[in-house]
């Protein structure tokens, strides 16, 4: 009997080609436009999340501070500046920070030829490379030995070197800082970061700490960098460098005020709410385009009820059930339903291929290499909504037509003409 009423049905919608393959498009289109929307939804999640971990990832800065609560017989409103010994305070007494570095910043003229121009110059340690996810394009990045033996060297950023060095190649070149002659031994890749704390690193310059040191009073630190062992750690790492500090310099360690640590991951919440904004309003704009084509669906199979109806009333007079034009109607309208979205997963698909990428933040910040564009995919997350909206769609689509097609009495369907 099931097989049966699968076969009529289908019957039905090939003596209605036209009808069907035009209610199938509209479907398809929808699907399609869904899909899209989620894709590019998606792919400006991950290009605007990349660009926020261009600073650095599970990134912690120290800045110094000023004492808000008494402390050993001690004032509050002390100032407390931090030093190159709290580095060693936070090594020995932090275990969950896998790597630390100073940073010393100075405004310094930059001279290669008869080009100058004043450029943030960074002292810092070798491991400043990978707590900051400083990518070298060309040469190399600063190493432990460049700090242990006071180097003049320095790696720049690309900003910088297209502004200094133009066409001409950078790395192993002689430039003046603040005239003292520096080796370049590296160029950074292109960033597209969308957050900072100082200079951004692509107008930046950076050398050893122990150089630096040589050249102005490297004392007082800007600001420490560190990086946790893990990211599981990050609830605790706050609480353990205040503490460790708090014992370097007196100060309670309660006071907040003292020291301000920040952990730069607190503010991938601010990208994370904005791109599921933009994702929700993705969605209901697509889920909206798939509904139009489900109100054609609904439409047609009424106007397919409405000229079956005799053909109804003559099944339900020689013993059809209620339930069986109802099984018939609603698994006409998923046929139409599930084969337009089908099309529609296909067109998507090629869509997406085709279409591969669309710029966001690589004009701004004058990136060619694609790497902050954002990328269409169509993800497993992205299929399952579109099926679940499509099977609900059809569901709906197949079975307000079909309550009314079992709901005909049987003999006033067989006197319609």
């Amino acid at each position: 009997m099931i097989r049966h009423i699968f076969s009529e049905a289908l019957n039905a919608l090939g003596h209605y080609r036209l009808r069907s393959a035009l209610t199938m498009l509209s479907i398809t289109w929808g699907v399609a436009s869904l899909m899209l929307l989620l894709a590019y939804g998606q792919g400006f999640e991950r290009a605007l999340t990349q660009a926020f971990l261009q600073i650095g990832k599970d990134l912690v800065v120290i800045f110094p501070g000023q004492t808000s609560l008494q402390a050993g017989g001690q004032r509050s409103g002390r100032p407390i500046r931090l030093e190159i010994g709290d580095v060693k305070a936070i090594q020995e007494g932090v275990p969950t920070v896998e790597a630390i570095s100073p940073e010393v910043r100075r405004r310094y003229t930059l001279l290669f030829n008869d080009r100058s121009r004043g450029y943030s110059v960074s002292g810092v340690y070798a491991c400043y490379e990978r707590i900051r996810e400083t990518v070298v394009a060309a040469g190399r990045f600063l190493s432990e030995e460049d700090v242990l033996h006071r180097r003049r060297v320095v790696v720049i950023g690309e900003n910088l070197r297209h502004e200094l060095f133009s066409g001409l190649p950078a790395v192993g070149s002689e430039i003046l800082i603040n005239g003292v002659r520096f080796t370049v031994i590296g160029v950074l890749r292109k960033k597209t970061q969308i957050t900072n704390y100082a200079s951004p690193d692509d107008m930046s310059a950076f050398i050893p700490f122990s150089t630096l040191s040589g050249l102005t009073d490297t004392r007082y630190l800007d600001n420490i960098v560190l990086r946790p062992v893990s990211n599981q750690f990050r609830d605790r790492i706050a609480a353990d460098l205040r503490a460790s500090l708090a014992r370097a310099h007196g100060f309670n360690v309660q006071d907040l005020r003292a020291v301000e640590i920040i952990e730069w991951n607190q503010f991938l919440a601010i990208v994370t709410n904005l791109s599921l904004g933009l994702k929700i309003l993705l969605a209901i704009i697509g889920t909206f385009t798939l509904s139009i084509g489900a109100v054609g669906v609904i439409n047609i199979m009424l106007v397919s009820v409405a000229e079956r109806t005799r053909e109804i009333g003559i099944l339900k007079a020689i013993g059809a059930r209620r339930r069986h034009i109802l099984m018939q109607i609603l698994f006409e309208g998923l046929v139409l339903t599930l084969t337009g979205g089908l099309l529609g997963f296909v067109l998507a698909a090629a869509l997406v291929k085709l279409i591969g990428s669309l710029p966001l933040l690589g004009p701004l910040f004058q990136d060619t290499s694609g790497q902050s564009d954002i990328h269409l995919a169509v993800s497993m997350s992205a299929l399952i909504i579109s099926s679940t909206i499509l099977t609900t769609v059809g569901l709906i689509a197949g079975l307000i037509p079909a309550i009314r097609a079992a709901r005909l009495d049987p003999v006033q369907a067989m006197r319609n003409e």
